[in-house]
């Protein structure tokens, strides 16, 4: 098989088992405790991964995303194509940065995210504002050099 195209099965295959780590039923106890698993994948792809996902396939899954999570249509879709622009743009910068920066790069994304989020529900009259939220932020970016280094080792594992 070409090389491209088994870069991008896995690339959407990633991406299709955020989607449903993000949707998934989970018990009442953990269920608020959901980690921004899809805007995580877009971020890294969009930085380590130039070739495969683009604002075009962000904004793809996040409107897959709000299809199958019944929120309000394109809001997903829109927080994740301008984190993938911004985290494209700024790549070649974020790169270079030892683990802690990029860390904090990552902090500063999810959290434009979650004021994006907020924005559009406070518009659509249904602003939920929640610290839990906040949490789950600051959760994802503690996990966020185990989460990296797991798809590098799965990058190296399927695609060489």
């Amino acid at each position: 098989m070409n090389k491209s195209i088994r870069n991008l099965i896995f690339t959407w295959s990633i991406i299709l088992l955020s989607i449903v780590l993000t949707i998934i039923p989970l018990p009442d106890l953990i269920n608020s405790f959901r980690l921004p698993w899809l805007m995580m994948t877009v971020i890294y792809f969009s930085i380590f991964n130039v070739a495969l996902i683009g604002v075009l396939s962000a904004w793809l899954s996040g409107l897959i995303l709000d299809l199958m999570a019944g929120g309000l249509m394109g809001e997903n879709a829109m927080i994740l194509s301008i984190i993938s622009y911004l985290s494209y743009r700024f790549r070649f910068q974020i790169r270079v940065y030892p683990i802690w920066q990029i860390m904090v790069v990552v902090l500063l994304f999810l959290s434009l995210g979650e004021v994006l989020s907020l924005w559009i529900q406070g518009v659509s009259g249904t602003m939920n504002l929640s610290v839990i939220a906040w949490i789950n932020i600051s959760i994802a970016v503690i996990i966020w050099p185990i989460f990296m280094g797991f798809i590098q080792k799965m990058e190296s594992v399927f695609l060489e």
